[in-house]
This record gives C-alpha cells, sequence and structure tokens, in this order.
C-alpha cells in the first residue's frame, strides 16, 4: 500500500512537471508615437492560444511551450512575430501598415476600404504633414496633393480664401465645392486645419450624386478626430514664424521719374512740365522714400493648438482648442482665429450610441484692395512719387507734394499716399460660427442599423469701416464716411439615414436609404453715414453722422428636402456594382421644376483576381472601373429667380417733391420656367498596386458636361428692367488624371515618393439661349479702368478667353509703318510712331479696332502637376512638396498704367527706363510718350498675355522625434518631435508680375502677392 501511495504522487508530480505553464507579459505601442495600443491581438504559437491588450496597451499571457513565438497582430499595423523563451517581459513597438488598399476612404454618407471603390474619390495622403505646414486652412494644403483638384489661391490677402475646382470649370459661378464635416454638409468658415483626421475628395458624380444639388461642382468629405481608446491623452502643437513677400516691382526714383517723362514730353512733341524740371523744382529731384519699402513688411505668424482626448470601452471624448494668428506682408492686414471643438461618443448599451460634436469659431480678416488699378494699395505704391515723404512734418500724411508745393501737384496724378491707404482706415470684421451636431445610432437587427442626426449652424457677421477724410493732395476727399454691416444666418440640417451592410458567402450588400432636410434663414442690413465732425474713435457710430444714405437690407428663406437610396453589392470583392438615385425638392423653384432625380451607376471588375492575370508576378491588386452619374445645381439659381421681389428706393414725388419718398420698383424680370443646373460625368479609371502593394498607380479619364448652364438673360431694351437668367448653355470639360506613389523601407531608412499630373480641355458647346437674337458669346465685365475688357465665353471656346488683337511687334521705323497698307495703299496704324506696338489686322478691313480681336487662350493651364517626396531615417524625417501648372496665361494688366507715361503723370515702374528708343530697338515695351495716339496701352491687346506657367517649391519640412527612451525617462508615454517649415520657398517662371498665381481667371492689376512663410514648432503628446 506505501508503494502505491509513493507511485500515485511520483505520477502527479510528472504531470504537474509536464504541464508547467511560463509568464509573457508585456506593452504594446505605437512605433511612430509611442502611445500604448488597446485592443492588440497577442497570439502564442499560432495555436490559437492568445489575449488582447488592455486599455494601457498591456498584456499577461501565459503558455504551456518553454520557447515559441508570439504575434501581435492590429486594423491599420503590420503584424509582428518574436521569439520567447521562459518567463519574459516585452515592450512591443508596431508599425502602421503601409497597404494602401486597407485605407479607409471617406464617402458620401459612409466610408469604404479603397479597394472597394467603383468611383473617382480620391483620398487625401500626407496627412500628417498638416499640423506642420504653415497654413490656416485645409485648402492651401489641399493644392498640389490630388490629380484633377485645382486649387488657386487668390493672392496672399489674409481676408481671401483659395478657389477649389474639381474637374474644370463646368459653369459661370456657383463653382464652389460641396464641403461635408463629419457626415454633414457644412458652410461655414474654414475650420480648424488640426481638428482634422482624415479627407477624400468624390470627383465624379457616382461618387457625389448621392448629396445631389449640392454636389454638382464635387464633394470634399472631411472627418474630424476622436479620441482613441485607452488613457487620456494630451497633445499640443505650436509654430511660431515669419513671412515676407518676393519678386516685388520698384518704381522709379525721383531722377528716373523726371528723365522718363521728360523723355516722353519730348517724343510726344509736347512741352516738358515743368514739376519734372530740377531748376523749377528742386524738390522733385531728390529720393526720399521707398514706396515698396514703407508699404510691405515681414510679418509674423503664431499658431497654437490643443487637445484632450481619450476613449474607454462605451465613450470616447475629445476637446481641443486652435489659435491662429497671421499678420499680412502689407501692413495693416492681418486676420486671426479662436476655435473650440467639444466631440464624443457614447454607448448606452449594444444597440444604442449617441455622440454630439460642437465647433466654434471667432475669425477675423483685414484685408485691402489690391485689384483696382486706381486705389490698389500696390500698384498706389507705384504712382506715388518717390520724392514725397510718408509724413509731414506735423506727422500727418503728406501727399504727393508737400501743401506749399501745390502748383506742382497736378503733375503727379491723383494717388492715394499708399501708406495712409492701408494704415488710415478702422476696420473690424467680426464673424462669430456655432455649428453643433447630435446623433443617435441605433443597431435595429444584425446588419441593420438607423441614424438620426441634426445640424444647427449659426453664423453672425458684422463689418464696420470708418474711412477718414484725405485732406492730401493727390487723391483728396474732403468727407467722411462710415459703413456698418449686420448679417445673420441660421441653418439647420436633419438628416434619417437607414443603412443594412450583410455578407451572404462571398456576396455583399451594402444598402443606404436617406430623408434629409435643411431650413435656412439669411437676413442682411448695411447702412452708410457721412460727415462725422470728429474722426476719433469714439465717435465711430451711425448716430453721429450728419447725413445717412439709405439703407440697404435682404433677406431671404431657402430649403432643401431630399431622398436618397444607394445600393453597393459586390462578389467575392472582385466584381462590384453601385447605383443611386436622389429626389431633391428646392424652394429657389417654381412649383413645376423644383424637384428632380439625380441617378448614378458605377461598376468595377478586380482583375486580380481573374484566373488570366492573378499569377502574374508582383501585381498585388489591378481593378478596372467605370461610373455615370447626374447632379443638379442649385448655387447657380437665385434664391426668388421664379418670382423676384421688387426692390426699394428713394424718389422725387411732385414737382416741388424732394429726394426722400420712398417707392417701389421692378428690377428684373421673373423667369417661371428656369430649370435646375445639370452636370453629367463619365469615368473610366484604372486602379494598381505592384511589388506588394509598394507601387500604387491610379488612372482616370473623365468627361463631364454642364447641361442647361444658367446664364445672364438678353434685356429689352423697351421694358426698363433687367432681364432673368435662361438656361441657355452647355460646357463640356475632358480630360485625363495619373497618380503614382512609391514606398519602400529599408532597415531604418523608409521614403515615399510621388507625384500626380492631370490635363483638362474646357469647351463651351453652345449658348442655346442666345440663339434667338444670333449671339453666341458672352462678354464679361471685369476690366481695368474701364479701358481693358479681356475676357470673352464663346462658343468652341474654354470658359474666361481672352479676346484680343494680336500685337505682332514693335515698329522699328516709318518705312515699316508706311508698308503697313490696306489693299487701297491707306495706311493701317496712321497714327504710329517708330517704337509704337504693331497690331494684326486680323479681318482685314484695313483698320485696327475692336473687330481683330481673336481667341487667344486662357488662364486654365494644358496640365497641372506636383511631385513630393517624404524620407524617415531613425527619428529624422524631411517631406517636400514641388507644385505646378503648364500652359496657363496671365494678362498682366498692372503695366497698363505703370508703363504708360500718357496717364496723369503717375510714377511708373523702373522697367519703363528700358523701353524703346532709337537706341533700344530691341525692347518690347514701346516707346514713352505723354500721349498714345496708337492706343499702344488702350487697346486689348495680346501684349498685356504672359506666360503663367511655373514650378513653385511649395514646401519643405525637416523633423526631429526624440527619442521614446529619452521621452518616457521624462515621462511616460510622452513624445516630442520639433520641426521647421517653410511655405512656397521659390517659383520659377516667366511671368513678370510679382506671382503667377494671379487668381481673378488670369487678370493682374498688381495683386497682393504669395508670401514664403517660415516657421519652426514642436509636436507634444503625454
Amino acid at each position: 500500500m506505501k508503494n502505491y501511495y509513493l507511485f500515485l504522487l511520483f505520477s502527479i508530480l510528472c504531470v504537474s512537471g509536464a504541464m508547467a505553464q511560463y509568464t509573457l507579459k508585456g506593452t504594446v505601442v505605437s512605433k511612430s508615437d509611442g502611445m500604448p495600443l488597446p485592443g492588440v491581438t497577442i497570439v502564442a504559437n499560432n495555436n490559437g492560444n492568445g489575449t488582447v491588450t488592455d486599455f494601457d496597451g498591456n498584456f499577461l499571457l501565459e503558455v504551456n511551450e518553454e520557447e515559441g513565438n508570439i504575434t501581435s497582430s492590429y486594423i491599420g499595423f503590420k503584424s509582428q512575430t518574436i521569439n520567447y523563451s521562459g518567463n519574459e517581459t516585452f515592450e512591443i513597438a508596431l508599425e502602421e501598415s503601409v497597404d494602401a488598399l486597407d485605407e479607409i476612404v471617406l464617402i458620401g454618407y459612409g466610408s469604404s476600404e479603397k479597394r472597394d471603390l467603383t468611383s473617382a474619390v480620391a483620398s487625401v495622403g500626407n496627412m500628417e504633414n498638416l499640423e506642420s505646414r504653415p497654413v490656416s486652412n485645409f485648402s492651401d494644403f489641399l493644392q498640389g496633393n490630388l490629380p484633377g483638384v485645382t486649387v488657386t489661391q487668390d493672392g496672399g490677402d489674409p481676408s481671401s480664401s483659395s478657389n477649389i475646382t474639381i474637374r474644370g470649370l463646368g459653369t459661370l459661378n456657383g463653382q464652389e465645392p460641396l464641403t461635408v464635416v463629419d457626415g454633414v454638409p457644412y458652410y461655414g468658415p474654414p475650420i480648424n486645419p488640426n481638428d482634422i483626421e482624415s479627407v477624400s475628395v468624390l470627383k465624379d458624380a457616382a461618387s457625389a450624386a448621392i448629396y445631389g444639388a449640392q454636389a454638382s461642382s464635387g464633394v470634399i468629405v472631411i472627418q474630424t478626430k476622436k479620441g482613441k481608446t485607452g488613457k487620456m491623452r494630451v497633445n499640443l502643437d505650436t509654430y511660431a514664424g515669419f513671412q515676407s513677400a518676393n519678386n516685388l516691382p520698384t518704381p522709379l526714383n525721383a531722377e528716373e521719374n523726371n528723365f522718363v517723362y521728360n523723355t516722353a514730353a519730348d517724343n510726344a512733341g509736347a512741352s516738358r512740365v515743368s514739376a519734372h524740371n530740377p531748376e523749377k523744382n528742386p524738390w522733385g529731384a531728390v529720393t526720399r522714400t521707398d514706396w515698396m519699402d514703407e508699404i510691405f513688411r515681414d510679418a509674423a505668424i503664431y499658431n497654437v493648438n490643443a487637445n484632450i482626448s481619450g476613449a474607454s470601452e462605451k465613450a470616447s471624448y475629445l476637446t481641443s482648442f486652435g489659435y491662429n494668428k497671421v499678420e499680412g506682408v502689407l501692413k495693416g492686414t492681418s486676420k486671426d482665429r479662436y476655435s473650440f471643438r467639444v466631440k464624443s461618443d457614447y454607448d448606452f448599451n449594444d444597440k444604442i450610441t449617441i455622440g454630439e460634436n460642437v465647433y466654434f469659431s471667432k475669425s477675423e480678416a483685414v484685408g485691402t484692395n489690391t485689384s483696382n488699378g486706381y486705389s490698389g494699395a500696390i500698384i498706389n505704391a507705384i504712382y506715388m512719387p518717390a520724392a514725397a515723404d510718408v509724413y509731414n512734418e506735423d506727422g500727418t500724411y503728406q501727399g504727393v507734394v508737400p501743401q506749399r508745393l501745390s502748383d506742382f501737384g497736378g503733375a503727379y496724378g491723383d494717388v492715394y499716399n499708399p501708406v495712409a491707404l492701408l494704415e488710415r482706415p478702422t476696420i473690424s470684421n467680426p464673424v462669430n460660427y456655432l455649428n453643433a451636431n447630435v446623433y443617435l445610432n441605433y443597431d435595429i437587427l444584425d446588419g441593420l442599423s438607423f441614424k438620426t442626426n441634426y445640424s444647427y449652424a449659426l453664423t453672425d457677421t458684422k463689418s464696420k469701416r470708418f474711412q477718414p477724410r484725405v485732406p492730401e493732395i493727390g487723391r483728396s476727399d474732403a468727407q467722411n464716411y462710415l459703413y456698418q454691416s449686420y448679417s445673420n444666418e441660421n441653418r439647420w440640417i436633419w438628416d434619417n439615414q437607414l443603412n443594412y451592410k450583410k455578407s451572404f458567402g462571398k456576396h455583399n450588400l451594402d444598402l443606404t436609404a436617406i430623408y434629409s432636410s435643411q431650413h435656412t434663414d439669411y437676413e442682411y442690413y448695411y447702412q452708410e453715414g457721412r460727415g462725422f465732425a470728429n474722426e476719433g474713435e469714439f465717435n465711430h457710430y451711425m448716430g453721429n453722422a450728419t447725413s445717412l444714405q439709405p439703407a440697404q437690407t435682404d433677406v431671404y428663406e431657402d430649403v432643401l428636402t431630399s431622398a436618397i437610396g444607394r445600393v453597393m453589392y459586390n462578389f467575392d470583392r472582385t466584381y462590384y456594382l453601385s447605383a443611386s438615385i436622389r429626389r431633391d425638392e428646392t424652394s429657389r423653384l417654381a412649383p413645376d421644376n423644383k424637384s428632380d432625380y439625380f441617378p448614378s451607376v458605377s461598376g468595377a471588375v478586380r482583375l486580380s483576381n481573374l484566373p488570366a492575370i492573378e499569377d502574374i508576378n508582383n501585381l498585388s491588386d489591378l481593378k478596372l472601373r467605370a461610373s455615370w452619374g447626374q447632379i443638379g445645381n442649385i448655387n447657380t439659381v437665385g434664391y426668388y429667380s421664379f418670382d423676384v421681389p421688387m426692390q426699394t428706393s428713394l424718389a422725387v414725388m411732385g414737382e416741388q417733391g424732394t429726394y426722400d419718398s420712398n417707392g417701389l420698383y421692378l428690377g428684373r424680370q421673373s423667369n417661371s420656367n428656369l430649370k435646375w443646373e445639370t452636370s453629367e460625368s463619365f469615368d473610366l479609371g484604372l486602379d494598381a498596386s505592384l511589388f506588394k502593394n509598394k507601387l500604387s498607380i491610379t488612372a482616370d479619364y473623365f468627361s463631364k458636361k454642364t447641361k442647361g448652364m444658367i446664364i445672364p438673360g438678353l434685356a429689352d431694351a423697351h421694358q426698363g428692367f433687367e432681364a432673368p437668367d435662361v438656361n441657355g448653355g452647355e460646357v463640356k470639360n475632358t480630360g485625363w488624371e495619373l497618380s503614382v506613389s512609391y514606398t519602400e523601407k529599408i532597415n531604418d531608412f523608409s521614403y515615399n515618393i510621388f507625384g500626380n499630373i492631370s490635363q483638362i480641355d474646357n469647351e463651351l458647346v453652345n449658348l442655346n439661349g442666345y440663339n434667338d437674337a444670333g449671339i453666341d458669346f458672352i462678354q464679361h465685365s471685369n476690366d481695368v479702368r474701364g479701358v481693358l475688357r479681356p475676357f470673352r465665353s464663346a462658343v468652341g471656346e474654354n470658359l474666361y478667353s481672352y479676346y484680343l488683337v494680336p500685337q505682332t511687334g514693335i515698329f522699328q521705323s516709318q518705312e515699316e509703318i508706311n508698308a503697313y497698307t490696306n489693299n487701297n495703299g491707306d495706311l493701317i496704324q496712321p497714327n504710329a510712331k517708330p517704337g509704337d506696338f504693331k497690331f494684326e489686322d486680323t479681318n482685314g478691313d484695313g483698320k485696327i479696332d475692336s473687330g481683330d480681336r481673336k481667341f487667344s487662350g486662357s488662364y486654365l493651364p494644358d496640365f497641372t502637376y506636383s511631385f513630393g517626396l517624404n524620407f524617415d531615417y531613425k527619428n529624422f524625417d524631411l517631406s517636400a512638396l514641388f507644385q505646378g501648372v503648364s500652359g496657363a496665361k496671365a494678362f498682366n494688366a498692372y503695366k497698363y498704367s505703370t508703363y504708360n507715361a500718357s496717364l496723369q503723370g503717375y510714377n511708373l515702374d523702373n522697367r519703363v527706363l528700358n523701353a524703346w528708343s532709337p537706341e533700344n530697338t530691341g525692347s518690347d515695351i514701346p516707346r514713352l510718350a505723354t500721349s498714345d495716339d496708337n492706343s499702344n496701352f488702350g487697346t486689348n491687346s495680346t501684349w498685356y498675355l504672359e506666360n503663367a506657367s511655373y514650378l513653385r517649391l511649395k514646401n519643405i519640412t525637416l523633423g526631429y522625434t526624440l527619442p521614446t527612451t529619452t521621452m518616457n525617462s521624462i515621462f511616460e508615454g510622452s513624445s516630442l518631435r520639433i520641426y521647421a517649415s517653410a511655405d512656397n520657398v521659390f517659383t520659377i517662371t516667366d511671368y513678370e508680375g510679382m506671382d503667377p498665381e494671379v487668381g481673378n481667371n488670369g487678370l493682374d492689376v498688381g495683386r497682393y502677392p504669395l508670401s514664403s512663410k517660415y516657421v519652426v514648432g514642436l509636436s507634444l503628446s503625454f
């Protein structure tokens, strides 16, 4: 018996030894920022024995085997396998996955893996660089990042914003794409870029049709950041630096000014002006001021963002604060923005989730006029004589001459002191914006869910500008003014969405049904007051004006309701088919036309899954897709186009009446037959990934037509009021896009090289609305000092084409002038002199006039392109982005008044020193003359056209992230990155203006230039 118990004890000990367990524990973090990763799956020896990390990234796993391996896997990160021996403690750092096909891409009312897209949806890459870029709105960051998305910065004025065009100009107005933030259409000011997590752009009608009448120009879908599972995190991002203007023009100095105008008078056979005679006016021969130095400055840039975030199993939260301050490079210009966001989600139970997202911003931007040929700040710095001082001895602003020399004032023209122009007005333009969203999501059944989302937005805009008297000699004004306006917009949007997503074997189905409604109330009030006895700031109130001009008001109510359905199906992720239809109903159109349907369909086949292709070496993925769709455009429709309200005005009633009687009048006709513009597009695309997804290629061909384009009607002169808008045109944009990206990692060195290019042909196909009148063009009213009007949109040409008389050179002699005759032997340019322009008589009528104008291209480029790189070596990172356009032409109207000595005696650009003369016959600038008998400058000619192609180093950033061990020794789980960044570093161009990116359809009158920006900053997380 004793032997039996000994045997039993020995057996138990042997079994226990065989079943001995070993403990493996550790922490899993993200390699990029050192943050703990909760929910990481840890599996030992591939035998199913595993666990997951907790909220702090910790895990504990017991295994039977003394030696083996554990594999860590997490969505969005590379799996990692490491060996163990006995009891061990690990610190595992997972790298983010570089497989772009797994990327989640935002689409209309949902999201999709990139590999499953069937339409032209592009995801904005390099979002991690956004926090390091000195940009105050996302559109500036978007420039150059995506093919087919053209971002044109409308100069560098702090109060201006970039223009975004997706796949070409499709209409004459209402061209801005729709912005959607966290699933809700967004109409407010630019949000804080630091709040943005990811961005997608819906470029074709099939992807954008689900947003219907608001999406004809494409959709930018933004998702903001949210709390991540784990303990609370604090992130601080800040940078500071400066910006400076480049390539500024140089005015003539005082001595040069005298020389130019004396020469010009001699060439014109006119008497010299005494003001330009140093003996009669010695003051005018001395240079006292460099006006460019006086109005431009190196301007400071500040930015700080902080957020607190976190999440548990049931709730997530994020609170962010941002402040951005930009001083303009022109004195007196600036902008600043305060922003605040609170975003949270809470799971009541397994079926119900609620959430809220509240965003508030307070912004104020003060810009200046640089587009007017009379009062533009920069052009007046050219006009102002260099002999003048900025201030008189008593501290007041000086005019073109001191008061004691007023007899000479007329010789220098009606010029504003440019410093006074910038500094004298008192301006306030605050915009307060509040956007609050709340939602509830209910999981009804497996795969079936319902979501209701309500959004309310309030925009409160105020503007106040006090303009003091201008007593100095030049462009004087004895009156002072106060301009004040207020507007208020309230908008609510309510979306109710039902979604069913289910897989049946290899069949995958996603159904969406939505009912959406939105309502907007808007009110505007404007008042002008004059005659303020005291110009102190305490007196800048309407009640202190001695006269008030008639108030102007505006008010409207706008309603849009929509019903939407979408089906997305794929078989084995190989064959895809999607379709959607949206019915929109608007208050802007008459009852018979106020609703319409906008369908779309798209499909794709993953060629790399087909037997004939799937075994091709190095081919990771290959997908062919096609799409078609129609979208309406509500943005071009006036709020009451079908029933235009009457307008009010003051009138004189009776023989003895005064101008104080209120009257009503019909200013414009209504059009009850007006319909939506419809944008119809077709897209054929190819997505390819090679070499284990290291190389990604996306190519698209597209065609987009705008049918029923809304154009101004033709007024009947007998009726006395403006004609209504009509549906009367068609615009077509065709083109192709290509983007390429290559990513590689070699030990501690990783890099990404990328580039894109796009080409778009724009054509006005017809103007059927003008057929009865026999008109096939629209003459645009954009002008330069009421003389030059270069734009015309005509059938068969680009929108906003240049319509100009060809300038073929400069007459070098009287013999050349005499030889340029018509069929009758008469001189074609009888007023020309050697040194004047030679213009082409295109219509052969023997004279030069507006009938000789012909189409000469447009500001629309032949190609837009960009390329760049991202390098990472250990803790260092370097990124660079080059961006450019090719084939664009700008109309450099700056030359009209700054090269022209025949106006009012303005000072001129010093390039006129190279004007044509018998000793300088190679110049392309006409001879100096105080009269323009040949209309060298007054002719809408191709001389003003310049090549506006350019290549720009848009950004370069160098960063360094402190080692994780170093930061952990300071504060566990913290990270710190420091960096230096520069925007608009240099530009390669042939354009002679300050900057080729002039906006304004290419019309440049000395616009506020883009500046180079240089900042240093840091990103701290703990």
